[in-house]
C-alpha cells in the first residue's frame, strides 16, 4: 500500500498524536507512518528522518523507578541447613573408609566433589539462578533421569566401587543444591541426618550412601513436581552453562590437588571448611545489595555526556563490605578450632589448612561475582591459572605447611579476579547495570 505524499508538518503531528509524544527516534516516527498512514517504508523512513531535530537533544537525567529491594531472609536459612549437611556428611568419611578402603574413598573424593561443583554451577547458570528457574527443571525431567544415569554409570564402569560411590556421593549433593533452592532445605537435611545417624549406629555405609541418594533423588522428583508450570521456556544460552560448569571443575579440583588436605581423616576437613564457609554464605548474602547500591549509584545521572566522579563508590563499599566479612569472620571462627579442636596436632598444620580454605572460599566468592557481571571467559582463565599454580606447588612438592597449595592456588585466583572486578564496579555506567540482571 502506498499514501499520497505527506508534508512534513502533516507526518510530524500524526506521529506525535499517534504516540501521544514526540518519536525517540526516526524509525519510532516510521514504523508509526507505515502502519497508520501507509506510507512505504523508504518513504516513511525519510519522512521521519526530516521531523527529527537538527541538534540532538540534551541528554535527560534518569528518572526511572528503582527497583524494589527483594527479600532474601530465606536464604539465610537454606544456607544454614547446607551447613549442617556438610557438618554431617563429614562423619560419612571414617565409615566409608572401613567399608569400601580408605583409598576407594579418595578416588571418589577426588572425582565427586569436581563434578559436584561442575553440576551446581551450570544448573545454577541454566535453570537455578534464573527466574521462575525450578518450575523451568521441571520441563526437563528426561534431561534430570539421563544425567543421573550418566553420573552413576560411567564412573562405576571407570573405576570400580570408587567410581560408583562418587556417582552417589555427586547424586546427592546436586540434589540436595536442587531442594535447597526449591526452599526444601529440611528435607534435604533429614535425609542427611538419618544417612548420618545410621552409619553412626553400624548400618553398612555403602548401603546407606546408596539409600541417602534414592531419597535425595525422590525429594528432588516431588519438588519439581509441584512447581508451577512457566508461560515460557528460559532463553539460557549454551556458553555460560559451559562457562560455569568449567569453572566448577576448575574449582573442584582446586580442592583436591593439595595432597597434604586428606578428606578422608574422619571429620577434619568438613570441620576445617566451616568457618570459611559460614564466612562465605554471609559475604555473599552482603552482595546482595549490589542489586540496590548499582542502580543507586545510577540515578539521576544523565545517559549521556560527562559521568560524574564517584559512581562507583556505592558498589564498591559493597564490595570491600564483603571482602572484610568473609576474612574476618573466618579468622573469628577458625580461632576456637585452633585452640579446642584435639584433630589438629601440631597448630601450625591446622592454621595452614583453615588459611587455605579461607582463601579458595575468598577466590569463589570473586569469581562467581566477576563470572554475575558477564566475565565469565576472565574468570575461568583465572581459575586455570589457580588450579596450574596448585599443580605446580604439588608436583615440586613445596609444602612448608599443610594447605599450601590450596593458598597458593586461591592467591592467584584472588589476585587475578580482584582487580577486574573493581574495575567493573568503579565503572557501573558502562552497562554494568544491566548486564548484572540478563543472563
Amino acid at each position: 500500500m502506498t499514501g499520497a505524499p505527506m508534508e512534513l508538518a502533516d507526518a510530524r503531528m500524526l506521529v506525535e498524536a499517534r504516540l501521544g509524544r514526540p518519536p525517540q527516534d526516526m524509525l519510532e516516527g516510521a514504523v508509526v507512518l507505515e502502519a497508520w498512514a501507509g506510507v512505504s517504508a523508504e518513504a516513511a523512513l525519510a519522512a521521519a528522518s526530516a521531523t527529527m531535530p537538527v541538534e540532538p537533544a540534551l541528554p535527560q537525567p534518569s528518572a526511572g523507578r528503582l527497583p524494589r529491594h527483594r527479600d532474601h531472609e530465606g536464604l539465610l536459612a537454606d544456607g544454614a541447613a547446607f551447613l549442617l549437611a556438610v557438618v554431617a556428611i563429614a562423619c560419612w568419611a571414617a565409615p566409608l573408609a572401613t567399608a569400601v578402603g580408605l583409598t576407594a574413598v579418595e578416588r571418589a573424593l577426588a572425582l565427586a566433589l569436581p563434578l559436584t561443583l561442575a553440576l551446581q554451577r551450570a544448573l545454577g547458570s541454566r535453570f537455578l539462578d534464573r527466574p521462575q528457574g525450578i518450575a523451568e527443571l521441571a520441563r526437563h525431567r528426561r534431561l534430570i533421569v539421563i544425567g543421573t544415569a550418566v553420573v552413576l554409570l560411567l564412573p562405576a564402569l571407570v573405576l570400580g566401587s570408587a567410581g560408583l560411590l562418587a556417582g552417589l556421593l555427586t547424586v546427592t549433593w546436586t540434589g540436595g543444591t536442587v531442594l535447597i533452592r526449591r526452599r526444601w532445605p529440611a528435607v534435604y537435611l533429614v535425609v542427611i541426618l538419618a544417612a548420618t545417624a545410621a552409619m553412626l549406629a553400624g548400618a553398612p555405609a555403602e548401603l546407606v550412601v546408596a539409600l541417602a541418594a534414592a531419597a535425595t533423588l525422590a525429594a528432588v522428583a516431588l519438588a519439581l513436581r509441584g512447581t508451577a508450570q512457566v508461560a515460557r521456556r528460559s532463553l539460557g544460552r549454551a556458553e555460560p552453562v559451559a562457562l560455569a560448569g568449567a569453572i566448577g571443575v576448575g574449582l573442584g579440583m582446586m580442592l583436591v590437588l593439595d595432597r597434604t588436605v586428606s578428606w578422608t581423616e574422619g571429620s577434619v576437613p568438613a570441620l576445617a571448611l566451616v568457618p570459611s564457609t559460614f564466612a562465605a554464605l554471609l559475604a555473599g548474602h552482603h552482595l546482595r545489595h549490589l542489586e540496590m547500591a548499582i542502580p543507586t549509584a545510577l540515578s539521576g545521572v544523565a545517559a549521556g555526556g560527562t559521568r560524574p566522579r564517584g559512581l562507583g563508590r556505592g558498589p564498591l563499599q559493597v564490595l570491600f563490605g564483603a571482602l572484610g566479612v568473609l576474612l574476618v569472620l573466618s579468622a573469628a571462627l577458625s580461632a576456637p578450632l585452633l585452640w579446642f579442636s584435639p584433630w589438629l596436632g601440631q597448630s601450625a598444620r591446622g592454621a595452614g589448612v583453615l588459611v587455605g580454605f579461607a582463601v579458595i572460599a575468598l577466590a569463589s566468592m570473586l569469581v562467581g561475582l566477576l563470572e554475575t557481571l558477564g566475565r565469565g571467559r576472565w574468570a575461568l582463565g583465572a581459575v586455570t591459572a589457580g588450579v596450574v599454580a596448585e599443580a605446580i606447588v604439588a608436583v615440586g612438592d613445596l609444602r612448608p605447611f599443610s594447605g599450601t597449595g590450596l593458598v597458593a592456588g586461591g592467591a592467584v585466583v584472588a589476585l587475578l579476579v580482584l582487580p577486574a572486578v573493581v574495575a567493573l564496579l568503579s565503572r557501573p555506567a558502562r552497562t554494568l547495570a544491566t548486564a548484572l540482571w540478563i543472563p
